[in-house]
């Protein structure tokens, strides 16, 4: 295998981007003398809001080899460092990842998550996606482990969130996001402590540390149940409780979403859900990767978001767990064994999952309609107000229109709402 002449720089150090001016920049690496190439050349992390990306003249270094000049007159000796074959990939120990199985007391994360649906679900979720706790580098962070679908362990996302559960970020507009293996490279370079042989043998690897979807260890659980995929685990993990149909995965970075890293949904049915973007550039990322992916798939892109976001959730770049937690989960029992009752002309009805959740406007004046399943077929439609409370007022002519005149007085559990049914 080749070993390709420019490279990103690998690290957590960031330069400032020649285009939108953050200290969001990879630069490119020249593999023969290992030194950085002129400030132009590189990669800002800012995907969505500048998507600057110049890239020098690839080649393999056999190739450089035949080369009789280069940028650098004549070529350097190439040390070739031991690597792990980028096919047969370096894993972190389970140890590693069963050290950060504690601290939830603590974990800013799955404090927000027992916030939002109470103690035992969030200890299924904790267990589900097998979430951990880093206090070495920030306080409360929470670490995201990529398991691959044979149980290993790819990588581990360090992330620092606040009592919102939104990412942290430095004065300079940082997010407080890293990698585990990067803290304990740090760690045991500050103790001046040799690296263990298993983080030598990872930091040196080919390719990418993210090689797989985070939460493809689940899709062993079932292997027909259809797969949602987002770009953030946060989103992901919330997700999979307002929308349980799904086997929620994520793959942690709009540019994360590959054929390579996907290899473990041949065959599966695929609904993408992309963050949203003010110009559109992420759904058209990811519907662009997924004609690709549809070689090996069934696989759609949900314009969920795109079609019905407003200008100001574009521009901050809203995603589906935005629009999810904007409703009460304690309203909304979705479990197998305690459906949730909704009444309506005398038929009583039990509630599967959440499918859906429309975006408000300034004409529906801050009114949301969240779409559930039914246990039995069908769904039904129940209007909300802008504090997720079921909503028994008047509507405007203009949402009539929009929305329909089949909306009735019923009952949502023990509580009267808007609503009305399409049985199956």
């Amino acid at each position: 295998m080749h070993s390709y002449r420019y490279t990103l720089e690998r690290g957590s150090k960031k330069l400032v981007c020649p285009a939108c001016g953050k200290k969001t920049f990879v630069p490119f690496i020249d593999n023969l003398n290992n030194e950085k190439l002129p400030g132009e050349y590189g990669r800002c992390d800012r995907e969505v809001n500048c998507s600057y990306f110049k890239k020098p003249n690839y080649g393999t270094m056999a190739q450089v080899k035949k080369e009789e000049n280069s940028l650098y007159g004549q070529p350097k000796p190439y040390q070739h460092h031991k690597k792990c074959a980028k096919t047969s990939a370096c894993y972190i120990p389970i140890e590693v990842l069963e050290q950060s199985q504690q601290g939830y007391n603590v974990n800013r994360f799955t404090l927000y998550l027992n916030n939002l649906f109470g103690a035992d679900i969030t200890d299924d979720l904790i267990k589900h996606y097998h979430i951990g706790t880093s206090g070495s580098r920030w306080p409360g962070a929470t670490v995201f482990w990529w398991m691959d679908i044979t149980g290993k362990v790819r990588a581990g996302q360090v992330k620092q969130f606040d009592i919102t559960g939104h990412t942290v970020k430095s004065a300079t507009g940082k997010s407080h996001t890293t990698w585990i293996h990067s803290i304990l490279q740090y760690t045991h370079e500050q103790k001046q402590e040799n690296l263990p042989a298993w983080l030598t043998d990872y930091l040196q690897q080919g390719g990418n540390y993210v090689s797989c979807l985070f939460g493809e260890h689940l899709l062993k659980e079932n292997t027909v149940k259809p797969v949602a995929l987002v770009e953030a685990p946060a989103t992901a993990i919330v997700a999979s409780v307002y929308m349980p149909e799904f086997i929620w995965l994520a793959t942690g970075s709009l540019s994360y979403l590959s054929v390579e890293r996907a290899t473990a949904l041949k065959g599966r049915k695929v609904v993408l859900f992309p963050d949203l973007s003010q110009n559109g550039n992420a759904y058209a990322k990811w519907e662009h990767v997924a004609k690709k992916l549809s070689d090996f798939m069934f696989i759609q892109v949900s314009d969920l978001l795109e079609k019905n976001a407003t200008e100001e959730e574009r521009r901050q770049g809203l995603d589906l767990r935005d629009f999810l937690t904007r409703y009460r989960f304690s309203s909304f029992n979705t479990g197998a064994e305690n459906f949730l009752k909704i009444s309506i002309n005398n038929k009583i009805f039990h509630v599967k999952s959440l499918i859906t959740v429309s975006c408000p406007g300034s004409y529906t004046k801050g009114l949301q309609i969240p779409t559930f399943e039914l246990e039995k077929g069908g769904y039904c439609d129940v209007i909300v107000d802008e504090q997720g409370e079921f909503y028994t007022g008047e509507l405007t002519d203009s949402i009539k229109e929009m929305w329909g005149n089949g909306f009735k007085i019923g009952r949502v559990g023990a509580t009267n709402a808007l609503l009305r049914v399409y049985e199956a």
